[in-house]
């Protein structure tokens, strides 16, 4: 498909999923698979320094939180983000792209179509799939409307489990305690939730859990 070799990175929190992955795409396709990294943090402190794709598993970013993808931006600007193994969801696809990834490949996604995703970037075009594509206009659609949210908003379940603690008032500190969580992890999930649902404060964490139950 491409005559020369493309430089690939790869992270997931699964060591067992990653290194598949690895072994994988290295057989299947002209990758050169520079790296694999158990969290974004990793990515952080040994980055590629070469162009490259960077294949972000979805989970993995989400538990990185909001402040972690964006010292990613800062750190790698030779890099193209390419999310996968995204829910085929519109709101999932929307947080992809609020988290600046360069293309997203759903879950029933098959390895032909990550490596034409991934040879696409590198190529400097956008994958274009069907239906990621569908989500996009939609959304460009809601937000020409004056509609913020066009789909609500998917929490994962420790995002939820966050999300009431918050709105019992508890801080981060004692959130970590009661989760036997590190107040930094609790930190990043509290930031993510809050910029999920565009809260700015902890007296909105209070209203909209009360919203969402009633």
């Amino acid at each position: 498909m491409i005559g020369q070799s493309t430089t690939v990175g790869i992270v997931h929190a699964s060591r067992l999923i990653r290194d598949g992955l690895c072994d994988l795409l290295a057989r299947r396709g002209a990758l050169d698979i520079a790296s694999a990294y158990g969290s974004v943090g990793d990515v952080v402190s040994r980055p590629i320094p070469q162009a490259h794709v960077l294949l972000l598993d979805l989970a993995t970013a989400r538990a990185a939180g909001a402040e972690a993808l964006m010292a990613l931006h800062r750190t790698l600007p030779q890099a193209k983000l390419l999310m996968f193994n995204v829910d085929d969801d519109d709101q999932a696809i929307i947080e992809c792209v609020r988290a600046g990834a360069s293309g997203c490949i759903l879950q029933e996604a098959t390895v032909d179509e990550l490596l034409a995703a991934v040879h696409s970037l590198m190529s400097g075009m956008a994958p274009q799939s069907p239906r990621v594509i569908t989500s996009l206009f939609s959304y460009v659609a809601s937000l020409q409307r004056g509609e913020e949210r066009a789909a609500p908003v998917a929490l994962t379940p420790r995002e939820e489990q966050i999300l009431a603690l918050m709105a019992e008032g508890l801080s981060n500190k004692e959130i970590a305690a009661r989760l036997v969580l590190q107040p930094q992890t609790v930190k990043n999930y509290a930031h993510l939730v809050m910029q999920k649902l565009d809260l700015h404060s902890r007296l909105d964490v209070v209203r909209t859990l009360r919203a969402r139950r009633h």
